[in-house]
């Protein structure tokens, strides 16, 4: 049995194991929802890595975009006015809570200005 299990693990993508670790840390959490059971312009709890950041310029005014995945979806925080914000760098696990709206033709969600804590 363990060795099927190893076999198993090595020929499954790195990509893929680290979706499911991110699933499993994200299940962890008592209280989160998944990403993807989401509900637009409902207040959640949600648990993720940063993916990736950028940053864009809104009503003249700069707004920081982070991307958070938790192995079952993805959304996008932003937070107006700053152009960087003290540890949340691409790769860190952060708790988010806030209400999403749908976005652009997929309905992506974005929460603005959510509250945060980093892990």
């Amino acid at each position: 049995m363990a060795l099927r299990k190893v076999i198993q693990r090595l020929n499954t993508p790195v990509s893929e194991l680290d979706r499911q670790r991110l699933r499993d840390f994200a299940a962890s959490q008592p209280g989160v929802t998944p990403i993807a059971e989401l509900a637009p312009r409902a207040l959640g709890l949600v648990v993720g890595e940063i993916s990736s950041m950028r940053i864009v310029p809104r009503a003249g005014s700069p707004s920081l975009e982070a991307t958070i995945t938790d192995g079952t979806g993805s959304l996008v925080a932003a937070w107006t006015g700053r152009r960087r914000i003290a540890g949340i760098t691409p790769g860190r696990r952060l708790l988010l809570r806030g209400r999403g709206a749908p976005t652009g033709p997929s309905g992506q969600l974005l929460l603005f200005n959510p509250d945060y804590e980093l892990l």
